[in-house]
């Protein structure tokens, strides 16, 4: 009998649709970079890929959500890098809340996307054959 899926993949294709929603939200960002979007559609890819060989190759299925939140940890990161200057006038008083709203919003489901591959990192990606 073939390896089935484990709630690890599925928590994997959870990360990948909280990734689009990321790569939605991202449009609505001030001042944007581009590679953020390849960095978000690379971990769509990878997550979608994972699920369709989580039961041939678990063990390659294994390490993608750990590729997948590094990938949604660096587009906050990289996304925020072109924000610091409307951070910091937000911050002094100079700017409205509403200039970096959406990257706020864009960072926070970046974060959940990542913490959702963490967790399905620590979870096993296939069912041990029977």
């Amino acid at each position: 009998m073939k390896n089935q899926k484990s709630i690890g993949v599925y928590l994997t294709l959870a990360g990948a649709i909280i990734a689009v929603i990321a790569l939605v939200l991202y449009r609505s960002v001030m001042y944007k970079y581009q590679p953020v979007n390849y960095m978000l559609i690379g971990a769509i890819v990878l997550s979608v890929v994972a699920f369709l060989i989580a039961g041939a190759v678990p063990s390659i299925a294994g390490l993608v959500p750990v590729i997948c939140a590094a990938l949604m940890m660096s587009a906050a990161v990289w996304g925020a890098s072109l924000m610091v200057n409307q951070i910091g006038y937000v911050v002094a008083g100079l700017d409205g809340i509403d200039t970096i709203m959406g990257f706020i919003i864009f960072a926070t489901v970046s974060a959940v996307g990542m913490l959702m591959y963490i967790i399905a990192a620590f979870l096993p990606q296939a069912k041990a054959a029977e």
